[in-house]
């Protein structure tokens, strides 16, 4: 029979281990990716909509990329913060972007979040966009969102698209820091792929990167083994000129995470002699998400 003195060293002991686990630090790392989608009929690319990319960096600090959409249009922010032991991390601050002639947009932010373990986190950002075409000023807020972001690493698991489910993870395309978000979001009844963002980026024939957002068409079906394929191919006027866009993406949803591709393409045309003025493309981008 054990004594009550070594049993009662043995308890404490246990004690202090379970004292030390609960304190060590979380220690997330890699890219992370994700965001929040609204439910349709609410425009895939109208307010309340984002994607959210995190890399780890050394000495606990994270680089935050993300794109956040409101009622008279979207912005993008880049913050560095640091990550507290307790997996916590906060940013808040504005960001000025210039995206055409005359067109100047004021993203001004406030972030904060939580990694609930090494692979995932939560958290919340409200941000107002303040948009300046020719010098007429319209600010509009976002609302306050709450995102979810992972670390792709789950694989797919067994193949079917559960009811209701989302998926968060990271695109083979490279932002500013992070690899690039995709989130999804599944049907109540599992049928349909409702919606899906993700930055993404194209090179053009004259060597520039353009950068924004995309996603597939909304309401695409499932097939019976989680199969999504989604082709674009359309026409925009757009003053002077015609683009011609040409999209693709693919996706194999499963019980614990989601994989596939996607490739961009869009000419720019001259309106009135049909001249080819600009090619962009991504080529071919593989990603993956979890659950």
């Amino acid at each position: 029979m054990r004594s009550q003195a070594v049993l009662a060293a043995a308890l404490a002991a246990c004690a202090l281990t379970s004292t030390a686990v609960a304190e060590a630090p979380l220690t997330p790392r890699g890219n992370f990716g994700g965001g929040v989608l609204v439910a349709p009929p609410r425009a895939i690319f109208g307010a309340g909509n984002a994607v959210v990319a995190i890399r780890t960096l050394p000495k606990r600090m994270l680089d935050i990329e993300a794109s956040v959409r409101a009622k008279c249009g979207g912005g993008d922010l880049r913050a560095s913060t640091k990550l507290s032991a307790d997996g916590r991390f906060s940013a808040k601050g504005a960001a000025t972007e210039d995206p055409a002639p005359g067109v100047t947009i004021k993203t001004t932010y406030e972030l904060s979040g939580r990694f609930s373990d090494e692979n995932g986190a939560t958290g919340k950002l409200t941000a107002t966009i303040s948009r300046s075409v020719n010098g007429e000023v319209e600010d509009c807020p976002s609302g306050k969102l709450r995102f979810e972001v992972r670390r792709p690493t789950t694989g797919v698991g067994k193949p079917g698209a559960p009811k209701a489910a989302r998926y968060y993870g990271t695109t083979g395309q490279r932002g500013t820091g992070p690899n690039r978000p995709i989130v999804l979001r599944v049907s109540a009844d599992g049928h349909r792929l409702t919606r899906g963002l993700f930055g993404e980026s194209v090179k053009c024939r004259d060597g520039k990167l353009s950068i924004g957002l995309e996603g597939p068409s909304t309401n695409v079906a499932i097939d019976a083994r989680g199969r999504v394929r989604d082709h674009e191919k359309f026409k925009l006027t757009q003053g002077e000129t015609v683009v011609f866009v040409d999209d693709h993406f693919a996706a194999q949803l499963g019980a614990k995470g989601a994989s596939g591709t996607l490739s961009l393409s869009d000419r720019t045309t001259d309106r009135a002699s049909g001249r080819t003025l600009q090619t962009c493309k991504s080529g071919t981008v593989h990603w993956r998400a979890s659950r």
